[in-house]
């Protein structure tokens, strides 16, 4: 706990009191990210955004299952009413989630067993595998009614990112292929 703390207080000491001030007042993030748990994965620190900027759905291999009520609820709160104008699934190397659904004795506990359960291994390496899910991922979220709307409506675009942990690379889904952002 006395990490925790002291944490607690260099961010109290460095904190910009003027936006949350602001952000006590309410959210506009612009981007709903769906992200791993895995704590090496930090959206916010990823993409530079201050607090505010993202809605972030984190949980354990940035799986959209949307008869979860934690997913569909998260992509609905941040479609319908905080009106976000992006949705990225970010997938990463070295994803432990899709490292257990390759190998099945490491699903050793229920809540694994059913989380992971309609996950499957597809690819030749693991970053092959990992980029499949994403992309399953990815598909699955834009099927939930209230994406489809708002992209039907021009108010929303969905992406699919792969971040690379050893290179910091990060690459776009473009449909087909993978484009090497910068």
């Amino acid at each position: 706990m006395e990490q925790l703390v002291n944490g607690y207080r260099k961010f109290l000491k460095n904190a910009d009191r003027e936006l949350y001030g602001r952000l006590a007042k309410g959210q506009a993030p612009h981007t709903l990210v769906v992200s791993c748990s895995d704590s090496r994965i930090v959206p916010e620190e990823i993409f530079s955004a201050k607090p505010g900027e993202l809605f972030v759905l984190r949980n354990v291999g940035n799986v959209c299952r949307l008869d979860d009520p934690s997913v569909a609820c998260a992509v609905e709160y941040a479609v319908n009413h905080l009106k976000v104008r992006r949705i990225v699934v970010l997938a990463h190397s070295d994803c432990g989630a899709v490292k257990a659904v390759e190998h099945k004795e490491h699903l050793d506990s229920p809540g694994l067993v059913d989380w992971l359960c309609e996950e499957c291994f597809e690819g030749c390496d693991l970053d092959c595998a990992i980029k499949a899910s994403g992309i399953r991922q990815f598909e699955r979220v834009t099927t939930h009614p209230a994406v489809m709307a708002a992209v039907k409506e021009g108010h929303l675009e969905v992406d699919l990112l792969f971040f690379d942990l050893a290179t910091l690379g990060l690459a776009r889904y473009d449909g087909k292929d993978w484009d090497k952002v910068c």
